[in-house]
């Protein structure tokens, strides 16, 4: 998201300077705090924007009086406490509505703001040899290793066939997310007494945690299931830093570069899949508006905030089942001037309802130095 934003700063002649660090730490981080208030305190600056939320930043702009922008784009955000928050310096704009939503419930002012994409950050890297990407089904993601199979084994039959339950049900739901209902109190009370039980109480596990590693096991399994299917019928390429875990008939390509190769691998690239990570309840994931940036053909799971933005089967394809995906790939490769020109439309739908500037304009527009 990085050059997109500083493009549309520039375009709406805003000011900034950009501050890198790498934290170790999204939440202690001590060095990161004082270099970041040195540099806010020998400018005059009238807010910090970032994408994604980390707490120590809120914790300094609470300190210093500034209002603090985040743009979220991950699902869940990766956080030990939510208290941060609920800082009167934050201004938190999520992606996904049903996780902003979610943090409403919880007292926390938190607002919806799709994300952006910029077709002009990807088109050099468009124009360079692709050859090595051209494939007729491509998926830049992980595979989503889980440590599930461990923190099943010292749990009871009822209790594990009651996870695959979970698992096996909210595999075949678009639309509706199970998983925080499905597990009660007394569900963890139960598996945080037989974890205790094997390990001597040294092993526990809270909600947030059990609930990421379920949606992550429930994601890995159905980016397989899918892949594997798809691979005994076409020639599929994976895409994903991890290449220990194989999939049957797919080739690993490893991990590529998001500004100088994935790009390339989307235009080349005769179907790219999204398999969204279950976490994401109604949002739009940045994988989407890359894809159609970079003028590549999608096929994409069910997500309701697609639906009022985008026409299936003119601007991309929407799965709402995973039986559909053979189908939909095997139908829409034969089918290359209807795919180009879908390719051509979901292009363009983000050029006109995704630009970056647009969506700045909307989270600045209460801050007193708001855009000329």
């Amino acid at each position: 998201m990085g050059k997109g934003i500083e493009r549309a700063f520039k375009k709406l002649e805003i000011p900034f300077h950009t501050f890198f660090y790498q934290l170790n730490d999204w939440e202690r981080d001590g060095n990161f705090q004082k270099k970041l208030k040195d540099e806010l305190r020998a400018h005059a600056y009238n807010a910090v924007f970032s994408v994604n939320y980390t707490p120590l930043i809120t914790e300094v702009c609470e300190e210093l009086g500034l209002p603090y922008i985040c743009w979220v784009y991950d699902s869940p955000i990766h956080i030990r406490a939510t208290e941060p928050l609920k800082k009167s310096c934050n201004r938190l704009y999520f992606f996904d509505r049903g996780q902003a939503e979610e943090y409403r419930r919880q007292g926390i002012e938190a607002e919806h703001m799709p994300l952006a994409a910029d077709p002009a950050v990807f088109s050099e890297a468009i124009i360079g040899d692709n050859g090595i990407y051209q494939s007729q089904v491509a998926m830049v993601g992980q595979l989503y290793r889980t440590e599930y199979s461990y923190y099943m084994t010292p749990l009871d039959g009822w209790t594990r066939g009651y996870f695959e339950g979970i698992l096996a049900s909210q595999m075949k739901l678009y639309g509706a997310y199970l998983l925080p209902d499905m597990l009660t109190e007394e569900l963890l009370e139960s598996v945080n007494a037989a974890y205790a039980r094997a390990s001597g109480g040294s092993v526990s596990i809270s909600k947030r945690e059990l609930e990421y590693m379920l949606a992550c096991e429930v994601t890995g399994r159905e980016r397989k299931a899918i892949l594997t299917e798809l691979a005994d019928h076409f020639t599929v390429k994976l895409y994903a830093p991890d290449k220990t875990e194989t999939v049957s008939g797919v080739t690993q390509m490893g991990y590529v570069d998001y500004y100088a190769q994935m790009p390339q691998v989307f235009a080349a690239s005769k179907v790219n899949l999204n398999i969204s990570l279950k976490t994401i309840r109604t949002g739009i994931p940045l994988r989407v508006l890359d894809v159609l940036a970079c003028q590549g053909f999608l096929i994409t799971n069910y997500q309701s905030e697609l639906m009022e933005y985008f026409q299936t089967g003119e601007e991309l394809v929407i799965y709402q089942d995973i039986e559909e995906v053979p189908e939909l790939v095997k139908y829409y490769l034969e089918n290359e001037e209807q795919r180009a020109q879908i390719a051509l439309a979901g292009r363009l739908r983000v050029e006109k309802d995704f630009r970056f500037e647009d969506r700045i304009k909307q989270m600045l527009r209460y801050e007193s130095f708001s855009v000329r």
